[in-house]
């Protein structure tokens, strides 16, 4: 049974429907981001080049920046002090002889594995009802 309103109280009504879809289709992004981000993770740890430290992939993880009513925001990083080699490793750079080194897109080719994941899954959650 549809329930009835007075036409003075169909704006409330209209924001607290909507309130309720906000809510519902941020919490499914919210959990898509947080797949999203989990799995880049693994994909760069798993992909990431090996150098004579060996310890580039332990340093590479992901937290999250903000959580609102809008939704949340995650950040995948690497931890210092390897933090500054992302760069160097995924574009590469001048050796000491005039050279350079190969760049290896490690992180390119899990983001491109990832986002049209985290895209689908996203329209989904907007879908969903």
């Amino acid at each position: 049974m549809a329930k009835s309103i007075k036409p003075e109280d169909l704006g409330e009504a209209i924001e607290k429907e909507l309130t309720v879809y906000r809510e519902g289709v941020t919490e499914r992004l919210d959990k898509a981001a947080s797949a999203a981000v989990k799995k880049l993770v693994k994909l760069t740890k798993s992909t990431a080049p090996v150098g004579a430290r060996g310890r580039f992939s332990q340093s590479i993880t992901s937290k999250l920046l903000e959580k609102s009513n809008r939704g949340s925001t995650y950040v995948w990083f690497v931890k210092s002090p390897a933090a500054r080699l992302t760069h160097l490793l995924a574009h590469g750079h001048a050796t000491k002889d005039g050279g350079r080194t190969k760049a290896d897109p490690f992180l390119k080719n899990a983001l491109d594995v990832v986002l049209p994941e985290y895209e689908k899954a996203a329209e989904e959650a907007v879908k969903n009802d």
